[in-house]
């Protein structure tokens, strides 16, 4: 299935008017995705990313929902080795240090 996806948004000007996945442009120029929820990125700061899209062009068609279940588990499994690589990271604020 191809997906028809809108134009990149810049994530320093504009973010996305509802909830939602969408795919994101890394900083390295690689694609990822990442859940926009309750105005916050969840992959954020795990993923370091410089644009969005939006994954249907049109919000009435709903992307294939198999491949978001698909990037979701591959989303947590980045975030569990992230985890194991740097224990004490997450939840923590070096302000309070």
């Amino acid at each position: 299935m191809e997906i028809n996806t809108t134009e990149w948004f810049p994530l320093d000007r504009y973010a996305p008017a509802r909830d939602g996945w969408y795919e994101v442009k890394l900083t390295s120029g690689e694609t990822a995705f990442s859940r926009f929820v309750d105005g916050h990125w969840t992959e954020q700061p795990i993923l370091v990313f410089t644009h969005w899209r939006g994954l249907s062009a049109d919000p009435g068609i709903s992307p294939d929902t198999e491949h978001m279940d698909a990037q979701a588990a591959a989303a947590q499994g980045v975030r569990a080795v992230w985890n194991a690589f740097f224990p004490g990271i997450e939840g923590t604020n070096p302000s309070e240090e």
